[in-house]
């Protein structure tokens, strides 16, 4: 998510995502990106669907803090 004027902006996101090259990386500088995560559907190979949404948070804040999480750069280009 990008911010914008003290708050998220989705629509901003958006926006930046359309840049390529050159002009992306300008953009990436100008105006940084964030991943915001806030449920875990599969873990290892488990699907968590059935889980309790307490339980699905827990694991995942589990994973920031065992540090297995990584953004996956090489899956979604500039």
């Amino acid at each position: 998510m990008v911010h914008s004027a003290g708050r998220l902006d989705f629509a901003a996101l958006q926006q930046r995502a359309r840049n390529r090259g050159g002009r992306a990386e300008r953009a990436a500088r100008a105006r940084a990106a964030h991943l915001i995560v806030f449920d875990l559907l599969e873990l290892d190979g488990d699907v968590l669907l059935q889980e309790p949404l307490r339980r699905r948070r827990a694991a995942l804040e589990d994973l920031f803090a065992a540090r297995r999480l990584s953004a996956p750069w090489a899956l979604c280009p500039l």
